[in-house]
Parts: C-alpha cells; sequence; structure tokens
C-alpha cells in the first residue's frame, strides 16, 4: 500500500476517530484498506450519505457502551471459561444489535430509505435464548445469582444456615467467657474465626491458636465448640465454587455456540460506527457528498484543505482532463502551491474512502488507479541523501508504478540541483509520464518549464495569485497564467538595500534569455487579459445595476396594479353589499305576502326581481336565504309549495300534501303564505259537478314522476265522488313499489276512501289497488 501520509491524510483520520465510538472501529480505521473498485467508491459514498439523512431527521447511531466482547467470545470457541463480567458484555453486545434494528425500524416509520445500509441491518442476528439464559444466571455486577441452578441454591441455603449457628455459637462463648477474653470481639485468623483469649488462658481455652499478639498478651483461639461448624462451611463453599464454575463453563459452552453470529454482529456495527462516524465529521464541519465520475479527470470547485480553518482558507477551483492533461503551477514560496498539490490528493482520497470533502456540491471527482506523490524536502542524513536525491528517489518509485489512470503530483520536480540540467529533467519526466496517460499537477520555479508549457498542448500554465501591493498570496489558483517567483520584490519589502536591488535588475535584464522575453510577452498578454476581464466584470456589473432597476420599476408598477384591483375588489364589495340589502327586502316582501292580498304576476315578477340578481357569470343568487321551520316554501326541482317541518345538518325535510320529503336548501326558495282555511266541523263530499261520463273505473299511474301521483289521485278521487263510484281501481304495476307506496299512504289518508286491497284474481293481483269510496 502506498504511504499517504505525506498528504496528511492520517491527520483526517485522527480527526474522524473523534467522531467513532467504539474501540473496535478505530482499531479498524488504522487498516484501512485504500485499494477498491470504482463500485466501492461509490458504494461507500451512498452509505455515508444513507447515514447524513439519517442523524439529520433522526439522531444519531445507538451503539455507546459496547465493551471489549472480540476476545471473550473466541476463547469461549476454545473451550475457555468465561467470568461473570464477560458474560454480561456479551448481553450488552446482544442488547446495542437490538437497538440497531430497532433505530432502523424506527427511520422507516418516517419513510426514510436507506437500502444500502439496510444490507448491513438485515445481516444482525439476535441470540435471544443466550440472552435470556444469561440474564437468569448472572447479576447486575457480574455476580452468579442463587437460582442460576438448584443445586447452587441448595448449598448457598446451607451455607447460610450454618453461618447463622456459627454466629450464634460465637456469641454464647462471648458471654461466657467473657473473664477470659481481652474484649468482646469476633475476629478471623487465616480465614478461621477466633476468639481474643487471655495468654494466661492459652491453655485451658479449648480450641486451636491461631495467632499471638505481638505484645504476647492475647491469643487468638478458634474455639472447639465451633470447628465442626466452620468444616462444614468449607465443605460447602467449595462444592459452592465447583458448582459455579460448572455454571459459567455452561454458559460459556452457550456463547460459544452463538459465536460465530456474535462476531458478525461485532463486524456490522463496527462497520456502521465507521460510516455513521463519516457521516458525523461531514455534519459537524459542513463538508458536502463526493461525487466521483468513472474517468480519470476531475473538476474540483471551492475545495479548501480540511487541516486548514474554514475562515482563513481560500476556496480554490482546478479541474485537469477536460482541455488539459497536465498543469505546471509556478510562484513564490508560500504562496500555497503545496496546500493546493495535497488538497488535491487528500480531498480524492477523501472521497475514495466514502468521506464527505470541503468542496462544492457540484464538483466531480475523478476515478484513479493511482495518486502517486512526491511533496516535501525529506534530505535523509543516514542515507547520505541531499535534497534532490531525496526527491529523485521518490520520483523513481513513482515512475515504477505509474499506469495508464494514474494522478501524479509532484512537488518542486527537479529541484536541488542545476537549474538547467533541473528543468531538463523535469520536462524529461512530465514528457514521459504523458505518454503513459496520467494527469500531472506539477509545481516549479524554473522558468524553461513555464516556456515548456506554452509550448506544448495538453499541458497548461497556472500560477497562485500574488498581490503586487502587499506582496503577499492570496492563494487563489490561476489557470493559464504563469507566476513569477516575485524574490527582487519580497527582498526590497523585507528591507534589501536599493542598491543591491538595482543591480539584481540590471543583472536580471542582462541575462534575460529569448524564453524570458517569450515569458515577459506571454505575461503582458495575460495582462491584457486581465484587464479585458475587469472591464466585462465592471460591464456585468453595470448590466446587474440596470437589471436591478429595472425591478424596482417592474416592482412599483405592480403596486400600483394591485391598487387598483384593490379599489375595484372595494367598489364591486359595495355594489353586492347594495344588491343584498334589495334582495333581501324582496324576501321580506315575498314572506309577508298571503294569498288575498297578492296577484299571480306580482309574485313572478318579484321573483325575477330576486332572481336576476346575480354576482358571477355561474348566476349564483347574490342574497343568503334564510330558512326557519314553518316556512312556506317553493321547491323548485318539483315544482311544488310546501312547508318546513325538520332542519337538520343541512336538509329539509318539507310537507308537501300527505307527505313529508327531504330536499337541500338549494332546492327551495321563499313562498307566500297560504290563506289559512277555518276548520270544519264536519266533513262534507264536495258538490257534485261532474257525470260519469267524465271519469273511468281505474286510474292508470304506471309511468307517472313520483311528483304527479297525489295530484292526478286527488283530481281522480274527486270525479269518482262527484260521479258516485263506490268502487274504482288505481293501476300503479308492480316494479320497485314507490308509486304503490305514495297510493296507498295518500288513502290511508283520503276522508273520502272507504277501504282499499291489492287486486285478486283476474283484477291485476299486486299491480293494483281497489278502492271502495264513502
Amino acid at each position: 500500500m502506498y504511504d499517504y501520509n505525506t498528504l496528511e491524510l492520517d491527520k483526517v483520520l485522527s480527526m474522524l476517530s473523534n467522531f467513532i465510538i467504539t474501540d473496535y472501529a478505530k482499531e479498524k480505521l488504522l487498516s484501512f484498506d485504500y485499494d477498491y473498485s470504482y463500485d466501492e467508491i461509490v458504494k461507500r459514498q451512498k452509505e455515508t450519505k444513507e447515514a447524513y439523512d439519517s442523524i439529520v431527521k433522526l439522531s444519531n447511531l445507538p451503539i455507546s457502551g459496547l465493551r471489549p466482547v472480540l476476545m471473550p467470545i473466541k476463547r469461549s470457541m476454545q473451550n475457555g471459561i468465561l467470568r461473570g463480567n464477560e458474560l454480561l458484555d456479551i448481553v450488552k453486545l446482544i442488547d446495542i444489535s437490538n437497538g440497531v434494528i430497532r433505530y432502523f425500524k424506527d427511520l422507516e416509520n418516517i419513510k426514510l430509505d436507506n437500502p444500502t445500509l439496510n444490507n448491513y441491518v438485515a445481516n444482525i442476528v439476535i441470540p435471544k435464548a443466550l440472552k435470556s439464559n444469561i440474564s437468569l444466571a448472572i447479576g447486575e455486577d457480574g455476580e452468579i445469582l442463587d437460582n442460576a441452578s438448584r443445586e447452587l441454591f441448595t448449598i448457598r441455603r446451607s451455607i447460610k444456615t450454618l453461618e447463622n449457628r456459627l454466629k450464634s455459637k460465637l456469641n454464647e462463648l462471648l458471654i461466657s467467657h467473657a473473664k477470659e477474653l481481652t474484649e468482646g470481639l469476633i475476629v478471623q485468623r487465616n480465614n478461621r474465626y477466633c476468639l481474643p483469649v487471655k495468654i494466661e488462658y492459652k491453655n485451658t481455652f479449648k480450641g486451636i491458636v491461631h495467632d499471638i499478639s505481638s505484645s504476647q498478651t492475647t491469643a487468638y483461639i478458634e474455639p472447639e465448640a465451633i470447628i465442626e461448624i466452620t468444616n462444614s462451611i468449607d465443605t460447602f463453599k467449595a462444592k459452592e465454587k465447583h458448582e459455579e464454575e460448572l455454571i459459567l463453563k455452561s454458559l460459556s459452552l452457550l456463547v460459544a455456540n452463538d459465536g460465530e453470529v456474535l462476531i458478525n454482529n461485532l463486524e456490522i456495527l463496527t462497520i456502521l460506527d465507521i460510516i455513521f462516524a463519516k457521516a458525523s465529521m461531514g455534519l459537524k464541519y459542513e463538508y458536502n457528498e463526493a461525487s466521483v465520475i468513472n474517468e480519470p479527470k476531475f473538476n474540483i470547485k471551492k475545495c479548501r484543505h480540511p487541516l486548514i480553518e474554514k475562515d482563513v482558507c481560500v476556496p480554490v477551483d482546478c479541474n485537469i482532463g477536460y482541455k488539459f492533461d497536465c498543469i505546471v503551477i509556478t510562484g513564490p514560496n508560500t504562496g500555497g502551491k503545496t496546500v493546493l498539490l495535497k488538497t488535491i490528493g487528500l480531498l480524492h482520497l477523501m472521497a475514495y474512502m466514502g468521506l464527505m470533502v470541503p468542496a462544492s456540491l457540484d464538483s466531480k471527482f475523478g476515478y484513479f488507479d493511482n495518486i502517486l506523490v512526491d511533496i516535501g524536502d525529506e534530505q535523509s542524513i543516514e542515507q547520505s541523501l541531499s535534497t534532490f536525491s531525496s526527491h529523485m528517489t521518490k520520483v523513481i518509485k513513482i515512475l515504477n508504478n505509474i499506469s495508464f489512470n494514474s494522478l501524479v503530483l509532484l512537488d518542486e520536480l527537479g529541484s536541488g540541483t542545476d537549474p538547467k540540467e533541473g528543468a531538463s529533467l523535469a520536462i524529461a519526466i512530465i514528457e514521459y509520464l504523458k505518454e503513459c496517460g496520467s494527469k500531472v499537477i506539477v509545481s516549479t520555479h524554473y522558468s524553461d518549464l513555464k516556456t515548456y508549457a506554452y509550448t506544448t498542448d495538453g499541458i497548461v500554465n497556472a500560477s497562485v495569485e500574488f498581490n503586487s501591493e502587499t506582496y503577499m498570496p492570496t492563494y487563489r489558483l490561476l489557470i493559464g497564467i504563469p507566476g513569477k517567483s516575485n524574490a527582487i520584490e519580497i527582498a526590497k519589502k523585507l528591507g534589501l538595500s536599493n542598491k543591491i536591488i538595482e543591480r539584481s535588475k540590471l543583472e536580471l535584464e542582462n541575462n534575460s534569455s529569448e524564453s524570458s522575453e517569450l515569458l515577459s510577452n506571454l505575461e503582458k498578454e495575460m495582462n491584457d487579459y486581465k484587464n479585458k476581464e475587469k472591464d466585462l466584470e465592471n460591464n456585468i456589473r453595470s448590466y446587474n445595476f440596470k437589471v436591478e432597476e429595472l425591478k424596482r420599476e417592474k416592482l412599483e408598477l405592480v403596486k400600483k396594479t394591485d391598487k387598483i384591483i384593490s379599489d375595484s375588489k372595494k367598489e364591486a364589495s359595495k355594489i353586492l353589499e347594495n344588491a343584498k340589502a334589495e334582495a333581501q327586502k324582496l324576501i321580506d316582501e315575498i314572506k309577508n305576502m298571503s294569498s288575498e292580498n297578492f296577484k299571480e304576476h306580482e309574485l313572478i315578477n318579484l321573483k325575477t326581481k330576486a332572481n336576476n340578481l346575480k354576482v358571477d357569470e355561474a348566476e349564483n343568487e347574490i342574497f343568503e336565504q334564510n330558512f326557519n321551520v314553518g316556512d312556506f316554501v317553493y321547491i323548485k326541482s318539483y315544482q311544488k309549495y310546501g312547508s318546513i317541518k325538520k332542519i337538520k345538518n343541512d336538509k329539509y325535510t318539507i310537507g308537501i300534501g300527505p307527505f313529508d320529503m327531504e330536499f337541500n336548501k338549494s332546492d327551495l326558495t321563499i313562498a307566500a303564505k297560504p290563506k289559512e282555511e277555518p276548520k270544519k266541523v264536519k266533513k262534507t263530499k264536495p258538490e257534485i259537478y261532474s257525470t260519469q261520463a267524465d271519469v273511468g273505473l281505474s286510474l292508470d299511474l304506471r309511468g307517472k314522476r313520483a311528483e304527479e301521483v297525489n295530484d292526478m289521485l286527488d283530481i281522480y278521487i274527486s270525479k269518482c265522488l262527484q260521479a258516485h263510484f263506490k268502487e274504482v281501481t288505481i293501476i300503479h304495476g308492480f316494479g320497485m313499489g314507490v308509486v304503490r307506496k305514495m297510493v296507498q299512504e295518500f288513502l290511508k289518508k283520503s276522508p273520502y276512501v272507504k277501504s282499499f286491497r291489492y287486486g285478486g284474481e283476474g283484477e291485476g293481483l299486486n299491480g293494483v289497488t281497489v278502492v271502495t269510496l264513502k
């Protein structure tokens, strides 16, 4: 693997490690593999983008608290026995794995799709039985619980019983032998309970002497009365330890059985930790997603070095592989040439690793087989290497690893030796790299390389901009413009004698070569270009000013137009209010009219006036009619009159003759109230003006509309009464039964009907109703 620390990649990885949660992920980062395919690069960028969106829309990945479990798992798989705390660490791994699964389910619930990351999560397996077995046997502090096994429970209960007996017996001895003791305490010597006996009672006090005080006044004696109990306790504690080992061995065997699953889960969590760390780093430093194209060329915009503070770093644009394949950068020292080379190489490596980058979102990074670098002066006293030798050793290594799709970054190529020889060697190396198809960026101070770049196709001069007034670099990259060393100007600013400055300028003029003159002409052309560029910028500013002025004028026109429209709306609103008032007046007149004080044509005129008051092209009435229960209304769709009996949910129940029907508000309009007829004490048959010849013995209602039925029945029954008919037939047909129902409802309420029935055989069955009149 190529050493990229010269590009300061190690420092970027150190930054990244600050966002990594687990130690495993930090270790894995140190062994990161830089050799990968284009598809792998695209996959890594997708992973980081999905993690970034997940953090923004939900939270960071919940994997904190993961303990070192890899070695314990592997030890269990080699028949090793794990301790209680190690088993609890295994449970923590299972819980974190489960938490990660829930985290991604929460992302699904908020409709965030993570297809790449979901491929990892889908391979996490939760060994629920293992967690349950460990949790039932191991306590929070790693101790083995009494209920871990029946045998352990029995042993510990026996130990507790014996210890209680032991304490009780010792307390009895403290009381009964108080005179023989130096103090009333129970002490331990050699893990055995003893009493502090006065030295003069040493031979008379029955028991085993375990120790004598340094003052020779106290003998620590284990009483004979408790020796058997203590021995029993020791026996049971040995059994307890044996049983605990069996339990730990059993649980360790369960861990070994799920070992592959646990290691796989740990590996997935480690990968996810690194992915989310990349996203967190990009989020904090406001980096953008890197777009990598499958071609050996790039167009990076507004890029900056990730290790330089954002506020002090000048964004730079750089591209290669479109119009040229090699860039020769010239300019003074400390101008930013080396930083630019490092930035280009480092940002490509960050993009390949799946990191977000400090560059514009529309930047395009190229896909190169190798990024080969020679940056910095690394002289070696031990190897007797000069600056030139150090550079040349690296260049030779680069040339041996070159490929058609390589990106080569060379700082101060050919430096450290005779300028003529160094320049010639640099040109030959660049030519070789071009023939190999590599993309090359070279920094140099040699004027011959400027001339070479100016006269050779596929190579372009560039410089890092230098402020001629302050003699300070601006760090902007100028493509197409070669740079000056500005050594004489810098020396003058630093205080070098004017006499020496003038002499150096004279020497420079005398030693100027044809190539120097060519470069001077080129610089003059470039200055002319820059002046034209400034004129263009001024014209653009003038144009933009005029555009802004036109926008302001347009805004004023819009404001005036809005005022005209607003005034028109107010005027229309006033007209509308007047129309509503007139309409309401007409409504009140209609409501107050009765059947005895209006003429039909007057009512028609009032209605016509009301309906002619329109407010829009749809001919909606401008007045709002408000109805109350008891109002007499006209039903437009049925062309009938009736009274409102009930209003519910914008539905109006209207009584039409003997029937109640439901209508919408839009079907109704206010009608004049009919004159109330005085109640008759006795119902009489209507006077007879007709003969039997005017009416038949049957009425056929088939095909008639519902609204026609009642009127036809009313007229027919009246005529039958006039004709002195006793029995008639109403033909309504079978159908859906609507007309039949209306007929029978009418007959039930009619005071002139004695009875009615369906037709019999030969009469029409249920298709007719036979009516007997009074």
